[in-house]
């Protein structure tokens, strides 16, 4: 029974990812319903797939570490508060350790992808993401491919599925 609220709890997460990247592609916004939902989802997970004590507090830890230093990125706007919050959401999922630098890693890398197609959107005179005479990068869209990393290494359904890819 545990296994199938865990598969459950990854499913949610996985449609979490999907829809958080489409949402910020669209409106240039996460909303806060899912960061809540991204974070709570995260404590049933934590609870039946790892040791409560320590690990659920390193997993907390985790996100209030992101959050004090996204507010940082925020006040010097380097990024959006509904990033800040979601990349903080994530790492409650994540926890303190290697994986959570594997996360800030691939989300900066793929945010420096994204950010060169804008640039390139920005030479050929589309203006996507233009707003207050300011281009916008869709940052959520970075943080849910870095999302879906950990997801497919960490998460007992994307292991599976590795595992069927070979």
């Amino acid at each position: 029974m545990s296994d199938l609220f865990i598969v459950t709890c990854e499913i949610l997460l996985l449609g979490l990812l999907i829809v958080g990247a489409a949402f910020d592609i669209a409106k240039f916004r996460l909303p806060n319903w899912l960061t809540a939902a991204t974070a709570l989802l995260a404590l049933p997970w934590l609870a039946l797939s790892a040791p409560v004590w320590p690990d659920l507090g390193l997993h907390l830890a985790a996100g209030l570490l992101f959050l004090a230093v996204g507010i940082l990125a925020l006040r010097f706007d380097l990024m959006g508060g509904g990033d800040v919050k979601w990349l903080a959401a994530l790492a409650i999922w994540v926890g303190l350790g290697l994986d959570l630098v594997r996360l800030l890693m691939l989300t900066g890398f793929a945010g420096g992808i994204l950010a060169g197609i804008m640039l390139l959107l920005g030479r050929f005179g589309v203006t996507y993401g233009v707003q207050d005479g300011k281009r916008h990068l869709p940052y959520g869209v970075a943080i849910a491919l870095a999302g879906l990393d950990f997801w497919f290494r960490r998460g007992h359904l994307g292991q599976q599925i590795a595992v069927l890819w070979g």
